[in-house]
């Protein structure tokens, strides 16, 4: 019988363990980067998802910065030859978030567990991914410009990423 309560006591203890190591206790960036393709950022949404999931006690917070935008050129045979940087439509930030939204109900992931933040500008887009504790307060946007050049928002029938 005293065999089987120190069994018990140390997987309590264990238990008492992974609990407490569970839990975020500082805010951290999870990711940053610059616009990529929609399953890249699928992904990186998916890996945040699991962050919060993996910290009961945190939220998520997702920053979108607006700017120049990626564009790769190619030749008249379709060969990769290379990157330039395109001035952004007006509400690229606003419409990658609606996509990024979107991809938290395709996921049924609570939203209450997910900030969305238009964050200003920089020199480039930039989307910032944090995990925040519950008892913290939230980071701050840190965009590095007051203004951008941007275009004319086109008519787009399907959105960010094809959606609708």
């Amino acid at each position: 019988m005293n065999m089987k309560k120190q069994i018990l006591s140390f997987l309590f203890l264990l238990s008492l363990v992974f609990s407490v190591s569970a839990q975020v206790k500082e805010t951290r960036k999870v990711d940053e980067f610059e616009n990529t393709n929609c399953d890249d950022y699928r992904a990186r949404m998916d890996n945040l998802l699991i962050e919060v999931n993996n910290f009961p006690n945190a939220k998520g917070y997702v920053f979108v910065y607006e700017g120049k935008l990626k564009q790769r050129i190619y030749d008249k045979n379709g060969k990769p030859k290379g990157i330039k940087y395109v001035s952004p439509e007006v509400g690229t930030a606003k419409e990658l978030i609606g996509y990024l939204k979107n991809h938290l109900l395709f996921r049924n992931y609570p939203s209450d567990k997910i900030v969305f933040i238009e964050a200003g500008f920089r020199e480039k887009l930039a989307v910032e991914l944090w995990i925040v504790p519950n008892e913290v307060n939230s980071p701050k946007p840190t965009p590095t410009l007051k203004k951008i050049k941007q275009r004319k928002q086109t008519c787009k029938p399907f959105g960010f990423c094809g959606e609708m």
